[in-house]
């Protein structure tokens, strides 16, 4: 009897939205577009994040700065997290010029255990619904999770800069 192992794709783990899945923790995380009204309790996550949580200055630490970014993200199209009604990741496509730059961000309690890949699996899902296109992203080179889950999506390194890569992917 021969066995056969299949290999997914990285599009074939997107998903439309809405859905929930149970994270490693056993908890229930529900992945859904953002809208203006997830406005505060993104703000709340943001203001949570320790200074040594701020990847290439984001999130801003200054409140007005904080708040002019967040609307900037909410304008794009994005996704939430949330787990028990609170809202515990956000991820972004931002327009930039031929193609979408993304940011994703989780709140330090909800970390390693799937909330990132399920904001990836749905933001990339509802983009791949609307036509795709090009989608890059700024790294820090030390990262090396979050690297390893951008590939595991199917981004690939464009460029290495000294203290960061430039990762893309098509859809």
């Amino acid at each position: 009897m021969t066995s056969t192992t299949r290999t997914t794709t990285p599009d074939e783990s997107l998903r439309d939205l809405p859905f929930s899945f149970r994270a490693a923790d056993g908890t229930r995380v529900e992945i859904e577009a953002a809208t203006p009204h997830d406005a505060d309790a993104l703000a709340a996550m943001y203001d949570a994040f320790p200074p040594t949580d701020r990847t290439q200055g984001l999130p801003p630490t200054d409140d007005a700065e904080r708040r002019e970014w967040l609307d900037t993200l909410l304008d794009a199209h994005s996704v939430v997290a949330r787990r028990d009604g609170d809202v515990v990741g956000h991820a972004a496509l931002l327009e930039a010029g031929d193609a979408h730059e993304l940011a994703v961000f989780v709140a330090p309690d909800a970390r390693g255990v799937g909330v990132g890949t399920g904001l990836l699996r749905g933001l990339l899902g509802a983009h791949r619904a609307r036509g795709g296109g090009r989608v890059w992203l700024a790294v820090e080179s030390s990262n090396r999770c979050a690297r390893a889950l951008y590939r595991r999506f199917g981004f690939e390194v464009e460029h290495r800069g000294r203290v960061e890569l430039t990762m893309a992917r098509g859809i």
